[in-house]
């Protein structure tokens, strides 16, 4: 099926739920609250039941309060029922790649820790990201006791510009490296990301003009360069929109600003700070509709959408609260 709106794109295989792939790739400008939205979607999957690996790749530690657990680091961990997080850094992963490939510590010590060899792999253009890249790849097909030890992995990239170059390696690896063991894993790990049927690309955006710039050029590379399939948006941060559509919120601010303007909130001076907030939150939700059309014309993705939430310590609560919207948008995009 063609995304609705265009046929510029690669095609979405609606018929498939997002949760069935194998692997999940959130990419977005830095800001636009891209592990939340990873974050989100990783806790909607372990609540229907999919083991759950959320990895992120040289990350800011967040998770522990997204999901009120212990802090999340190298190491894979248990975060809730049927969810594990990680959060990788070249140096971890490179060295759990050499005790898989070397089996005993004693000879990975010799060859990796050898401060001539680790000086020569950080001279290896892409090796660092390679190795951060192969992890997620590694725990797509990561076995435990003869099965799947994960049924979902959600990779929360790192920004724009980065996560293209991060996953362009493989193919850069088959294009310039004889072939050999590298080259058979690099072949692997693109063949997963340009399966439609086990990869999902979402892009994460807010409706502001500097983001959905980038937004529309990382699609382009996603689509032209990487070869990768492109899923879905989320327009993340968006402002209510009770004081556009029409209602009793919108007449009670257009009364307040016709009677400033005639100068009538100058007798009652605490009425006039209602105007100014109402009137900054129309605007901003003016602005977000404006680059909603913007993205539904030049990017006809599926696209779920979810609010600004104003909180004063956002956490766990507002995380799982982000995720049942989610869970219900992608329900809802099913059944249609």
């Amino acid at each position: 099926m063609t995304p609705k709106g265009g046929t510029d794109l690669l095609p979405w295989p609606d018929i498939m739920s997002l949760f069935d792939r194998r692997l999940i790739i959130v990419m977005g400008k830095g800001g636009v609250g891209r592990t939340t939205v990873a974050a989100a979607l990783a806790a909607a999957a372990a609540r229907h039941g999919k083991r759950t690996l959320l990895l992120q790749t040289n990350a800011k530690e967040r998770l522990s309060k997204f999901f009120a657990c212990g802090p999340v680091g190298e190491e894979v961990v248990h975060v809730r029922d049927n969810l594990w997080a990680v959060n990788t850094n070249p140096r971890a992963a490179l060295r759990e790649y050499g005790m898989m490939v070397l089996k005993y510590k004693t000879i990975y010590n010799a060859v990796f820790e050898n401060k001539m060899v680790r000086y020569f792999l950080r001279a290896v253009p892409g090796l660092e990201d390679y190795s951060m890249l192969g992890k997620a790849w590694y725990h797509t097909t990561e076995t435990s006791a003869g099965k799947p030890r994960f049924d979902l992995v959600i990779l929360d990239g790192p920004a724009t510009g980065h996560s293209v170059t991060l996953l362009r390696i493989p193919q850069v690896i088959l294009d310039t490296v004889p072939a050999g063991p590298l080259t058979k894993d690099a072949k692997s790990a693109n063949d997963l990301l340009r399966d439609p049927a086990r990869t999902a690309t979402m892009l994460v955006t807010l409706a502001e003009d500097m983001p959905v710039n980038e937004t529309l050029e990382l699609a382009s590379k996603v689509k032209g360069v990487l070869k990768m399939p492109l899923d879905r948006l989320v327009v993340n941060g968006l402002y209510p929109d009770r004081l556009t559509r029409p209602g009793s919120a919108r007449r009670v601010l257009e009364a307040f600003e016709h009677a400033g303007s005639l100068g009538a909130l100058e007798v009652d001076p605490t009425l006039s700070p209602l105007v100014g907030p109402g009137a900054l939150e129309r605007s901003r939700r003016r602005l977000n509709e404006h680059h909603l059309e913007r993205l539904a014309k030049e990017l006809p993705l599926p696209t779920a959408q979810l609010p600004m939430l104003f909180a004063r310590d956002f956490g766990a609560a507002e995380v799982d609260m982000l995720s049942r919207m989610l869970d219900q948008q992608l329900a809802a995009e099913l059944a249609a």
